[in-house]
């Protein structure tokens, strides 16, 4: 029959004691612990080899643990000196000992150690079986942290409000005394939040962020890692710097957990919630930011149609003349413009005109160099290119400077009755004056462009335009344009597709230079703003 502890038991019913936790050290505890839970998840087995040992002769079998029985079949005051002993091992470490009086020699011995051996291997399993379950526990602790967590984050859409509720989530979950959180984008002001509220000196948690993020790592620092003038009561500080976009440019401070240390387990789901976080606020970031290409691409949109509008929506009638025009921005909005001031009462003039760059910068200085020469035109007593350019320069010079631009521009003005037109000349090209009996050439220019000079050189010059002479004022991005190859279009083209097609309307000639610089470009992107007024002399 056997015996537990001393205490006699019925047969095939193994009762085991746990040794008095008020006289065990914690790891002697666990080993009882052990060699406990195995005696009775395999009581059968253990009462099954002692009579065994028994039938074979032996007058007693037993487990010990540091002199102590924990069980014996049937008598204990045998047992207290064995004729066979044999280690039960848990790893490196002795856990207990299978004991028998009784039988003596090599072969019994050799057959105890097997037997120790084979609990031991149970032991093992029993351990690794306890290590998993507990890790199991911890994935579980974590997981459930997560879930409370992920549907309070969903509810807040800015980086703060996720911040702070991620702190609180985080201190309750982890049990922490306190904590903060920062962020430090870089367009915008840093963030701190701090719970409890003004706990810790502002300063002084800027300095330790500052301090640990040096490392860019995280883990839990001791006083001795941390700045020397902490309060006292700050014992560690378990640190998870925030990576988004790359860049540790947030963290999260969880200080002292009461009456404990921080464990291994509060690393792990500190660190999946950093994660968690990161992901988050680099979503949220994401949306601002194509928010704000939105709203930036919807402004971009309205710019190019009030530029579009405040070009001349209708091509003017003038005596004499056929008349095309035609804008195409390189971007949505461009530095290129033209425009007609035509009077019953006076002579036609119009401009055209290039500033320097493209985009939303040249757009508004386009703007403000178009709206000076049309009111120069329109309201000067005796409005003349020459008179108009000086103005124009001398309104728009500082402007110019401020920003380091400027604008080449042409202004003509047709006088119908002798078939004449007086222009002038600011820095601008290319300007072609093919005459219905000779090749084209170059009108140059006689003064710099806009915004150049304090003062304005341009004078007024004349060119006759009768019936079939032409004049083309187009904007560089004509001779500039390139092909895939990157060659240029150049100047020699330019001349020799105008001489082509002099003889054609002056639409016709439009829409014809277009398509050849279409084509040229091929799939090349359009490099700069192309704008060209065409005035043809008809009868």
């Amino acid at each position: 029959m056997p015996y537990v502890r001393g205490q006699p038991v019925q047969k095939n019913v193994l009762i085991l004691q746990s040794p008095d936790p008020a006289t065990s050290a914690s790891p002697a505890e666990g080993t009882w612990a052990m060699l406990t839970m195995l005696l009775n998840a395999r009581y059968t087995h253990f009462t099954n080899l002692a009579e065994t040992w028994l039938a074979a002769g032996a007058t007693a079998f037993g487990i010990w643990r540091d002199e102590h029985p924990l069980a014996h079949w049937p008598g204990i005051c045998d047992l207290y000196n064995p004729s066979l002993v044999a280690p039960i091992r848990l790893g490196e470490k002795i856990i207990g000992e299978l004991r028998v009086t009784g039988i003596t020699g090599a072969v019994a011995q050799n057959r105890l150690n097997a037997e120790a051996a084979l609990i031991s291997d149970l032991a093992q399993l029993e351990d690794e079986l306890q290590r998993m379950t507990e890790e199991l526990v911890a994935s579980r602790d974590q997981l459930l942290g997560m879930y409370r967590l992920m549907p309070s984050m969903h509810n807040h859409i800015t980086p703060e409000a996720i911040l702070r509720n991620l702190l609180i989530e985080t201190l309750r979950i982890i049990q922490a005394g306190s904590g903060f959180a920062i962020f430090v984008p870089v367009d915008r002001q840093p963030l701190l939040v701090q719970i409890p509220e003004a706990e810790l000196d502002v300063k002084l948690i800027w300095r330790c962020f500052w301090h640990i993020n040096a490392h860019a790592r995280e883990g839990l620092f001791d006083r001795a890692h941390l700045p020397e003038d902490l309060p006292t009561d700050i014992q560690d500080l378990l640190f998870f710097p925030l990576r988004i976009r790359g860049a540790v440019i947030a963290g999260m401070g969880l200080i002292n957990q009461p009456d404990a240390s921080f464990t291994t387990a509060d690393i792990k789901l500190g660190r999946a919630i950093a994660d968690q976080i990161s992901a988050q606020v680099e979503n949220i970031l994401l949306t601002r930011q194509t928010e704000e290409q939105s709203y930036l691409q919807e402004e971009m949109t309205l710019a190019q149609r009030v530029q579009a509008r405040l070009m001349p929506q209708e091509l003017p009638t003038v005596a004499g003349l056929d008349i095309a025009a035609r804008s195409q921005p390189a971007m949505q909005v461009g530095g290129d413009f033209y425009d007609f001031i035509a009077h019953t009462d006076q002579p036609f003039i119009f401009s055209i005109g290039d500033v320097t760059g493209k985009g939303l910068s040249a757009a508004l200085l386009m703007t403000m160099t178009r709206a000076a020469i049309h009111s120069k035109a329109a309201f000067l007593p005796d409005p003349t290119p020459e008179k108009i350019m000086h103005k124009v320069n001398a309104e728009l010079y500082a402007h110019f400077t401020q920003v380091g631009m400027f604008a080449t521009v042409f202004v003509g003005q047709y006088h119908p009755h002798s078939r004449t037109l007086v222009y002038a000349n600011a820095g601008h090209a290319p300007v072609i004056y093919r005459p219905v009996d000779g090749p084209p050439r170059l009108l140059e220019a006689d003064s710099t462009a806009i915004g150049v000079l304090n003062m304005s050189f341009c004078a007024n010059q004349t060119v006759t335009l009768r019936p079939g002479d032409l004049l083309l004022v187009a904007t560089d991005g004509f001779s500039d344009a390139r092909n895939p190859d990157r060659r240029m279009f150049g100047w020699e083209r330019l001349f020799a597709l105008v001489d082509s097609l002099a003889d054609q309307p002056a639409q016709a000639i439009a829409d014809n230079i277009y398509q050849t610089l279409e084509h040229f470009a091929a799939s090349q992107s359009q490099d700069d703003d192309q704008t060209l007024v065409i005035l043809k002399g008809v009868e």
